[in-house]
């Protein structure tokens, strides 16, 4: 066997019998190429320039040939795969190789590559996003980190403030309403946008069913009335005489057998099921519960017969009064006063 340089020799072999040194002819040359261990070459593909905390990234591990096995390791944990493409989610600062393996051969780890997770600001909205004219709603600039930075303020793509991270809208108006986003001074990246709603604060509107004159022991129905609002799901809080004295998810608040403790003011408040709203509360209704039907009925006739048997004695009165005059008035003649025949 000649001697094998480092890229590539021919080799060629012959036979020797050890028992009287025999040899046989050489054999053919057979050219062996020695290739040096290929290295694995890593690549990091992102959508932006920046790769952001909670963002998806795809590595690319390229090994020059054919038929390989790649393994990924990203700081402690490894993973195989047939793929040469890997995601990885990236969640803190870590750094990044891979290698290919084919048989018993595997190539050199690629040179390592280091995710530096950069965190993007959010806004969220306290209490919550929708709101209605006259809460206050606060705005949270949330940076992952304290930066002792300025933090910029934007609605409707229109730098609004120069502050903290915590922004406070009191009384808000619908003129409030817009798209909110902020950044930190001296960085490019902004937030995601949220839409902050302002609606009218709707007033509710209380409707008495039956609606005239109530009496004791009739079944009365008070409905709280919400319109014009994006609110899907109310709970109705009723008060009497500015006191509350029930809280349902029905619209409707109904009084079996009223009686005359149940006459007062009536009005309604609707508080969103969920969430934070109030609408105003309702004008009052008075409702006045009087006598029975039946009782006024009774009272009613008395009061009537009571009524005609004073018009008929009243009458009967005035007649004898009539009839006495016409009879002390009337003429009458004396016989010592009728005239003498002569």
């Amino acid at each position: 066997r000649t001697g094998v340089s480092d890229t590539s020799s021919n080799v060629t072999c012959r036979g020797e019998r050890e028992s009287n040194g025999q040899k046989s002819e050489i054999s053919g040359a057979v050219t062996l190429t020695v290739s040096q261990t290929p290295k694995a070459r890593l690549t990091v593909q992102t959508e932006t320039s920046q790769i952001f905390r909670g963002e998806t990234v795809t590595l690319t591990c390229d090994v020059q040939g054919e038929g390989w096995r790649y393994t990924w390791q990203c700081g402690d944990k490894q993973q195989n795969s047939d793929e040469e493409e890997f995601k990885s989610t990236v969640q803190f600062k870590q750094s990044c190789k891979c290698k290919g393996c084919r048989e018993s051969f595997c190539s050199e780890w690629s040179d390592a590559e280091t995710l530096t997770d950069s965190y993007k600001p959010k806004v969220t909205v306290k209490p919550q996003s929708s709101v209605f004219t006259g809460d206050t709603v606060t705005l949270i600039c949330d940076v992952g980190r304290s930066t002792g930075r300025t933090i910029y303020w934007y609605k409707n793509f229109k730098r609004t403030k120069a502050g903290s991270e915590t922004e406070t809208l009191r009384e808000v108006r619908v003129s409030d309403g817009g798209r909110y986003v902020c950044s930190v001074e001296r960085e490019t990246t902004q937030s995601q946008g949220v839409m902050l709603t302002v609606e009218e604060r709707p007033k509710p509107v209380v409707r008495v069913q039956p609606d005239g004159r109530v009496f004791r022991g009739q079944t009365v129905t008070l409905t709280c009335d919400i319109q014009d609002t994006n609110v899907t799901n109310w709970s109705y809080i009723w008060n009497k005489d500015d006191s509350e004295i029930h809280v349902s998810q029905s619209q409707e608040y109904r009084i079996s057998s009223v009686s005359e403790s149940h006459t007062g003011n009536y009005s309604c408040t609707g508080r969103e099921t969920g969430g934070s709203r109030y609408s105003h509360t309702s004008d009052k209704v008075t409702l006045t519960v009087s006598e029975s039907s039946e009782a006024h009925a009774l009272i009613t006739g008395v009061i009537a017969g009571l009524s005609v048997t004073f018009l008929l004695i009243f009458f009967l009165a005035l007649l004898w009064c009539c009839k006495h005059n016409k009879g002390a008035g009337s003429p009458s003649f004396s016989t010592d006063h009728q005239p003498q025949n002569i």
